[in-house]
């Protein structure tokens, strides 16, 4: 694992130095995720994903995500689960029209407990079926049929309680960063797609409401140029 761990932030330290070419622009995404624990193994959670840029004028992603969890107990979590996903045609270097994905997906989630801080990996390999645009004519695009691509995506976040208020309310640091690597329509990575940095805090306000804000640093290639999102992304997390 600490191979892995180093293997992975040295391609993304030579991703994000290479990225030469790039369009930056800036989103906000707001995430509500509601938490209902069946039993002291199983779970269920549903995230609304609402991402809008140019001011919250435009809609950038819409994303339902559900997952069902399973929880051993050496803080050592699996899930499946399944993404319902509009992507939105919001400036000339995004998708020329919008379309839809749906995807599956299975995760795994280890965490690492010490005295004063935790640390998580969460590996998650996506099946994604996504509306394949084609182009009709000169500047006309439609859409046609569904392509199939595999994605394998490893976060790696660090969790430092900065202050705690009462048994069930304190205030973290978060930092995290995610790789995403494109297998095509295989089983062999092709290429590093994506890279997400985050660097923001979380605050547990009672056991059941628990708000994380932060900064979130987006580079994602396509074809020949970088697309660095700046992203300021809240996630309202509430347990019923």
């Amino acid at each position: 694992m600490r191979q892995l761990v180093i293997t992975i932030f040295l391609i993304m330290s030579f991703f994000i130095v290479n990225a030469q070419e790039r369009e930056i622009h800036y989103s906000s995404w707001n995430t509500i995720d509601i938490n209902k624990k069946l039993n002291e193994k199983w779970s269920v959670n549903t995230e609304f994903n609402f991402r809008r840029t140019n001011f919250l004028r435009v809609w950038e992603q819409f994303i339902i995500r559900p997952f069902v969890h399973y929880t051993f107990e050496n803080d050592l979590d699996i899930a499946i689960g399944y993404s319902y996903i509009k992507n939105y045609n919001y400036s000339d270097f995004s998708t020329p029209i919008d379309f839809i994905e749906n995807n599956i997906f299975q995760q795994l989630t280890l965490k690492h407990m010490f005295s004063w801080f935790s640390f998580d990996h969460r590996l998650r390999f996506e099946e994604r079926f996504q509306q394949n645009i084609v182009e009709t004519e000169a500047n006309s695009y439609s859409v046609d049929g569904v392509k199939y691509r595999n994605r394998f995506r490893y976060k790696f976040q660090i969790t430092i309680p900065l202050k705690t208020f009462t048994s069930n309310s304190k205030l973290s640091l978060v930092v995290y960063d995610e790789a995403h690597l494109d297998f095509g329509n295989g089983l062999r990575p092709e290429k590093l797609d994506q890279n997400w940095m985050f660097f923001g805090f979380s605050f547990r306000a009672s056991e059941n409401v628990k708000v994380r804000t932060g900064y979130h640093d987006i580079y994602a290639k396509r074809g020949d140029f970088f697309i660095n999102n700046q992203v300021w992304e809240t996630t309202l997390t509430y347990k019923i």
